[in-house]
């Protein structure tokens, strides 16, 4: 999926008839991220569930259930990506320029930003924690 700065809705110049048979290729690969996307959310949901029900674990180590909540919104965002990737191949609109307003019609920016970023963010905070503990 391209996404383009100037308005692009629907015409046939960028929406070749036959790219489900050029993208072919892309669909394992994006089976791939779904079925690992799906397996990494239901294990961050079991690590989120095994620090919010014991209080020993969610006192002590809270940075570490945010930041499982974190990598959730990334796995999630790695199976919808995936998921909606295939059904964009399938319908033949893949490769069809798109502008920014319609990528933002679709849930895989939303996700991605938060995702990608709280991690990073949430690690830095852990850092400093033990910075802070170990020289006080």
């Amino acid at each position: 999926m391209s996404c383009s700065d100037r308005n692009a809705y629907w015409n046939n110049d960028t929406n070749p008839p036959d790219q489900a048979a050029l993208n072919g290729a892309l669909l394992p690969a994006l089976l791939a991220y779904s079925v690992c996307g799906a397996f990494a959310s239901i294990f961050n949901i079991i690590c989120i569930l095994t620090f919010a029900t014991k209080k020993d674990l969610r006192e002590k180590y809270l940075f570490f259930a945010v930041l499982a909540f974190a990598n959730l919104i990334n796995t999630f965002f790695m199976f919808l990506a995936g998921t909606l990737r295939q059904k964009m191949i399938y319908n033949n609109q893949f490769m069809q320029l798109r502008s920014s307003f319609e990528c933002l019609l679709q849930p895989g920016p939303h996700l991605q930003l938060p995702g990608g970023q709280l991690p990073a963010v949430v690690l830095l905070v852990i850092d400093i924690e033990r910075l802070v503990a170990v020289y006080r």
